[in-house]
């Protein structure tokens, strides 16, 4: 699998989805879709990166009171959107004490979150030409969940993604951290329910016109 790493300054977990390869033997286009951790600690050089880059929308997936804790250095840039992912009353930790694990947490939240899923998916495809940055606060469970989504419309194979999902691990040198039964449970039960990503989406408020252009930017 390709992975094409970002060293932005001040991210730990930046890459671009550019690269994937697809069942039509084909690729992601680079330059379209960016997934990070939280942009808070970026520096003036990250900045620079960044923009020169070709960024053109930030989507961030926390909830409100972590964007105020730990603001995006950029929130105040007119490209930055703040999309909450999941219901902000939902406290992850509690959810898994009463769960089997982050699996079964992930598979919750795909279906109790769909219309919020939904709105973050559709801000990507809404976004204006050039790239889209979505990150959360790691960059690995919410923004996961969400490139998942991205890269079964693109085309991709459950196993690159399992594996873009799992590099998360590397890069916050955190092993076993996200495994990829996780993602892979998660993308079993939209197939079961939904009939696929697609059909999750649009059962979920994403209209046709935005899944054509979702799979525009992604494979052009």
């Amino acid at each position: 699998m390709t992975i094409t790493a970002l060293a932005w300054p001040g991210l730990r977990n930046a890459r671009d989805l550019g690269g994937l390869s697809t069942v039509d033997c084909g690729r992601v286009r680079h330059g379209a879709v960016v997934r990070a951790d939280s942009p808070h600690a970026l520096t003036t050089d990250g900045i620079v990166a960044l923009r020169a880059y070709g960024i053109t929308r930030i989507i961030d997936l926390r909830s409100a009171d972590e964007a105020r804790m730990r603001p995006n250095v950029l929130a105040d840039d007119p490209m930055y959107r703040l999309i909450p992912f999941t219901d902000p009353d939902d406290d992850p930790a509690d959810e898994l004490s009463d769960l089997a694990g982050i699996d079964e947490l992930y598979r919750c939240r795909i279906a109790g979150d769909a219309r919020r899923v939904v709105t973050a998916v559709a801000a990507v495809a809404d976004a204006p030409s050039g790239a889209v940055l979505v990150h959360c606060q790691a960059g690995q469970d919410r923004t996961g969940m969400l490139v998942a989504l991205l890269l079964r419309v693109a085309g991709v194979t459950d196993d690159v993604i399992a594996e873009d999902y799992a590099y998360s691990s590397v890069c916050w040198d955190s092993p076993g951290e996200c495994e990829p039964a996780a993602i892979l449970s998660m993308l079993a039960l939209i197939d079961d329910r939904w009939g696929g990503a697609e059909g999750y989406l649009l059962a979920h408020g994403l209209s046709p016109g935005q899944l054509s252009a979702l799979r525009t930017r992604l494979r052009g």
